[in-house]
């Protein structure tokens, strides 16, 4: 009863923490999901008869549960954000229905042959949805989950995950001071054995062939099932566990290999933070990820952690606090930001950023709980403006760019997406006449009149929805005289 492997197609780049149920769907095949990119969701179909993998792709958020269908070769397939129905010969998304079902879906289960209930743990209500409208047709009650009984809470099972022939399969409590256990209680049997520790945490197990499939919590950090063979018969017509998990691992590498004119995988680098006098020095890159990053605090200005020399295409941060950085000699092409966007009290010296930008909110504040670290940043950020080098060219960079007490004299600007507005030019409050129809540009006025700012660099976005309403709210203000000329 060895742990072994069943490997997952899912892409060495992929998120982590992105939390994935795994069903059968009848005998044959087995589902799940997983991130890629940066929030594109793909599910995974294993055929148990000969370990292979398809992808699909249409699902409405990870997957939560599954039910195969009555008609020929159909099933559903329930996201935290909508019910899709897949054909089962093909992957294609058939019918979708995200109206009326809320978020946060759980659980997916039959009613009667045109009727299913979509529930979950939160609510006090379930969702019903028929099938031949594919549309929420009512509310009930919800229905009691399932626990464990008597005996199972007694031989350890804190949950219940799957049972058949006689065995039953759930998780222990989970404990931050141990791995979650797999485990399996026999009928008859007072005391459930433990089949294998799974440090991430244990979502699902499934009986599965002559044995047991556990999903971990996190797919995108596993990118594999953890199968245990040998605890029963393997049924006619599926491969044995251990055949199974070395078919599927081939099937799951063969799919993950680069195809002709497709990009190479992201590089990832995970949870990382800069000590204090730490420095990353001239690196050049291309599709590199950055996700749990942190910048420690420097008690000195010398040893504040920093990037440079660094040149790097195509830079994608995640969950990442950055702020306090210093970035010298760094040029980036291609920068995609989450939350993380929000860079507060960085140093810049001569950093070039080009290409499409995501998310980017520059603020030479930082706010720290120690009042005495706030005012040693601040006190770095006065001495940085007497010194009259560059920080930033944004002459080749497009995109959502969102600029706050950064002098625009530092900055070296495209005056076709950027204006420059003073300080003065709003003291009169002029500028409030101007029309803004949709931009989002006002706010920087705002903020302006209210601060000690010198000035502020608005910067139009060519490729949102507001982009027009942008670009022509900047020439308003310079009609009026109250943006700079440029």
């Amino acid at each position: 009863m060895t742990a072994i492997r069943l490997g997952l197609p899912v892409p060495a780049d992929a998120p982590h923490a992105a939390l994935s149920a795994s069903r059968l769907l009848g005998p044959e095949l087995l589902v799940t999901s997983w991130v890629e990119g940066r929030a594109t969701v793909r599910f995974g179909v294993l055929d148990l008869r000969d370990g292979s993998w398809r992808i699909g792709r249409g699902l409405r958020g990870l997957l939560r549960d599954a039910l195969l269908l009555p008609s020929p070769r159909h099933a559903l397939l329930l996201g935290d954000r909508g019910l899709v129905e897949v054909e089962l010969d093909t992957l294609r998304v058939t019918r979708t229905l995200t109206a009326g079902l809320g978020r946060d879906h759980a659980w997916l289960a039959p009613v009667d042959d045109d009727t299913v209930t979509v529930g979950s743990a939160g609510r006090a209500m379930e969702t019903l949805v028929s099938l031949a409208r594919f549309a929420v047709v009512g509310r009930r009650k919800r229905s009691g989950m399932p626990v464990p009984d008597a005996r199972e809470r007694g031989a350890g099972l804190a949950r219940v995950l799957d049972h058949g022939d006689g065995l039953t399969v759930g998780a222990s409590e989970e404990r931050a001071t141990a791995p979650q256990r797999l485990l399996l209680l026999r009928d008859g049997e007072q005391t459930a054995r433990p089949l294998a520790d799974l440090p991430q945490g244990l979502v699902d197990a499934l009986l599965v062939a002559d044995g047991v499939l556990a999903s971990a919590s996190d797919l995108g950090a596993a990118r594999s099932l953890t199968a245990v063979p040998g605890l029963r018969a393997t049924p006619p017509g599926l491969l044995p566990l251990a055949e199974l998990a070395a078919a599927a691992s081939a099937s799951a590498e063969a799919l993950l290999r680069p195809a002709r004119g497709r990009p190479a995988p992201r590089t990832v680098h995970r949870d990382r933070r800069l000590e204090p006098g730490e420095s990353i020095e001239g690196i050049v890159a291309e599709r590199v990820t950055l996700e749990g990053w942190r910048v420690s605090r420097a008690e000195r200005k010398q040893k504040r952690p920093g990037l440079r020399g660094i040149r790097v295409r195509d830079l994608d941060v995640r969950a990442s606090t950055l702020d306090g950085m210093v970035l010298e000699d760094v040029t980036i092409d291609g920068l995609r930001l989450d939350d993380s966007g929000f860079l507060f009290g960085c140093e810049f010296r001569r950093v070039t950023l080009a290409g499409r930008v995501r998310g980017l909110v520059l603020n030479p504040t930082l706010q720290d709980p120690d009042e005495t670290v706030t005012a040693r940043y601040a006190g770095w950020h006065r001495e940085r403006l007497d010194d009259a080098e560059w920080m930033l060219d944004l002459t080749r960079a497009t995109g959502d760019i969102t600029i706050r007490g950064y002098p625009s004299r530092f900055i070296r600007r495209n005056p076709e997406l950027h204006a420059v507005v003073t300080a003065a030019a709003v003291s009169d409050g002029a500028w409030r006449e101007i029309d803004h129809g949709r931009s989002a540009l006002r706010v920087p006025l705002l903020e302006l009149a209210r601060s000690g700012w010198e000035d502020v660099t608005l910067v139009a976005d060519p490729h949102g929805r507001r982009a027009e309403d942008d670009l022509r709210y900047l020439d308003a203000l310079r009609t009026a005289g109250i943006a700079e000329p440029d």
